[in-house]
């Protein structure tokens, strides 16, 4: 839908509808940018209702969704129950699905409803989080299973058991992003399967008094108040949850009231401090945990905190359309907690021993380094850091000043990475959080450079692409910014994300010849599914910030930037608005557009000295 510039009434109502309605709402409202400002101007609620209706017609589905294959095994039964193939890993973890009662439940309830989630006795007499989909509901993981030689057929049953708790390897991984040694690493996987810090302590084959000190090292590096609370935390990142999050009703069988209790009690609180919290005496709480735990087949509160974590995770990838594996890692998680207890997460492409540079990400991209630029940064020796700021991927949302809360998290990332100071590349969104870590940690600056930055709300511009006009809809009208960012989260599949992607890049025919490489593509897509697949609420924050008038800070408090812009996005409007902090006129890159970083790395690359 390309609809007439100035057209704002009735027509552009009814054609954004019907358009919303035939197709993906995103590619809807990106078609119809040369109306929208206007529209929005004079129809603003109700395009913040079509907005919403978008996101409510999927919102018990997540379209998309991104699993470590470590967590996952896999089996298909038929219509009788029968195993067709069965994977080595759920053979390890549950045995024959045939043979296992819980499996046939669960099938029949699939067979039923189209899917199940509920519980699996394993080998070892522990449990875990299964689900069961019949033929059309595993539709989303048909990419899923190769391993099995055979996919599900129209009346077979995929039975998926989702247990990171189960991965050493994985639990390993999650441990060492911590900032744990080796020896605290491994006694916090050991803890997870173990019952107690003595037998912890013999599965590792090390006296009680040093798996003691190594527990204690473990604890202060991760705030933890206790063994449990340290096994909670590795429960949530080996989950790829960056907290708590109580799962749904159905999914563990348990009554609200006992949901309840469970909740308080998986994430640390004793039954004292349980029933303080609820209102409750502590007789009750006590009632309610014997009864959740028996209808859980579990004895520890640890154990309860892993069920509910990994059956709440199930139950999100049961309702995805989209299922994919996350990729092969190319850089090391490193998760840092701050004063209150915040996770703070950084991908490190390494090496220690060299100068670092900071990469921000964007609105949605660029969690990952781009693989043209890395390999140029790299050509100089340097180390290439990413930050996430609040909100984003892993990192815990701000729950006060944003940009004060991400300017004291690149301070922290870069201390905790044992850096002393660092090049920064910032842009998009991430111009204001840059500023401010400029101004707030001068000294930790070196080579700053901001790449088409985004500009304030008072700021001159002119609307000569999608992206533009979108930009331009939400700093006049904020109240769309929630609405929209809740129809954007619904919409993570890899054809509607390709199609916006698409949108967005068709300013620049250098955008759109390096989009039309897969890998870049895949790239992109995957960096927009961690980076806001579970919440928007950074990217929220930082629109906000903008729409509520944020502007630059005095320049004469941090450092002289460089401005850098990319020739075929470029502001028609010229604007001083940078003039203040900038060290000389910007550079631009001509023949650029919004991919910079991949399609003039080089030209980036060379404006940081070795």
């Amino acid at each position: 839908m390309d609809l007439p510039r100035g057209v704002h009434g009735p027509d552009v109502e009814r054609d954004l509808r019907e358009s919303m309605a035939r197709g993906h709402p995103s590619h809807a409202l990106l078609d119809a940018w040369t109306a929208i400002g206007g529209f929005a101007e004079q129809r603003t609620t109700v395009l913040a209702e079509l907005l919403q209706a978008a996101a409510s017609v999927s919102a018990d589905r997540a379209s998309a969704a991104i699993v470590d294959p470590d967590a996952l095994a896999f089996a298909v039964v038929d219509a009788r129950g029968r195993a067709r193939r069965v994977g080595a890993q759920f053979a390890a973890w549950v045995g024959d699905p045939a043979d296992s009662v819980d499996c046939g439940d669960l099938a029949r309830r699939a067979r039923a409803e189209g899917r199940a989630i509920g519980m699996a006795r394993t080998t070892h007499h522990g449990v875990l989080a299964m689900l069961a989909l019949g033929g059309v509901a595993a539709a989303g993981w048909r990419n899923l299973p190769e391993g099995l030689g055979q996919h599900p057929g129209p009346s077979d049953i995929l039975l998926v058991v989702f247990a990171p708790s189960r991965s050493k390897a994985l639990a390993l991984r999650t441990a060492e992003a911590l900032g744990l040694t080796p020896l605290e690493a491994r006694l916090a996987a050991a803890l997870l399967v173990e019952p107690s810090l003595e037998s912890a302590a013999r599965s590792l084959g090390v006296g009680r008094e040093t798996a003691k000190d190594a527990l204690a090292g473990a604890l202060r590096k991760t705030g933890a108040r206790r063994a449990q609370n340290l096994v909670g935390r590795l429960i949530d990142l080996s989950c790829n949850v960056p907290a708590f999050e109580e799962a749904p009703g159905g999914a563990l069988g348990l009554s609200p009231s006992e949901r309840a209790v469970a909740a308080r009690l998986a994430v640390g609180d004793t039954a004292d401090e349980a029933a303080k919290a609820l209102g409750l005496r502590p007789g009750t709480v006590k009632a309610y945990r014997r009864s959740a735990f028996g209808k859980l087949g579990i004895a520890r509160a640890r154990d309860l905190r892993r069920l509910m974590t990994e059956a709440g995770e199930l139950d999100r990838l049961a309702s995805a359309e989209e299922v994919a594996l996350a990729p092969v890692a190319e850089a090391a998680l490193r998760i840092f907690i701050d004063s209150r207890g915040r996770n703070v997460a950084c991908l490190d492409y390494g090496p220690a021993s060299a100068g670092a540079v900071v990469l921000m990400h964007g609105y949605s991209t660029g969690r990952t380094a781009p693989p043209p630029l890395l390999k140029a940064l790299r050509a100089r020796g340097r180390r290439v850091v990413v930050p996430q700021r609040p909100g984003f991927g892993l990192t815990t949302p701000a729950t006060i000043d944003y940009v004060a809360t991400a300017a004291d998290d690149m301070a922290l990332v870069l201390d905790g990475l044992g850096c002393d100071g660092a090049d920064l590349l910032a842009r998009d969104g991430g111009v204001a959080c840059a500023l401010e870590f400029g101004q707030r940690y001068p000294g930790c600056v070196r080579t700053p450079v901001l790449l088409n930055p985004r500009m304030p709300r008072d700021a001159a511009r002119d609307s000569r692409g999608p992206m533009t006009a979108v930009a331009l809809m939400l700093l006049n009208h904020p109240s769309l910014i929630e609405p929209l960012c809740a129809m954007a989260a619904r919409q993570l599949g890899a054809d509607v994300q390709t199609g916006v992607l698409r949108r967005l890049l068709s300013s620049s025919a250098a955008d759109l010849a390096c989009f039309r490489s897969p890998a870049v593509a895949e790239r992109l897509i995957a960096d927009i599914r961690h980076l806001g697949g579970r919440s928007s609420a950074g990217l929220i924050a930082e629109l906000r910030l903008f729409a509520l008038g944020w502007r630059p800070p005095p320049a004469h408090q941090g450092p002289r930037w460089r401005i850098v812009l990319s020739g075929d996005i470029a502001p028609a409007v010229p604007t001083t608005i940078w003039e203040d902090l900038a060290d000389g006129p910007p550079l631009i890159l001509q023949g650029a557009g919004l991919l910079a970083q991949f399609t003039h790395a080089e030209a980036l690359a060379a404006l940081f000295h070795t």
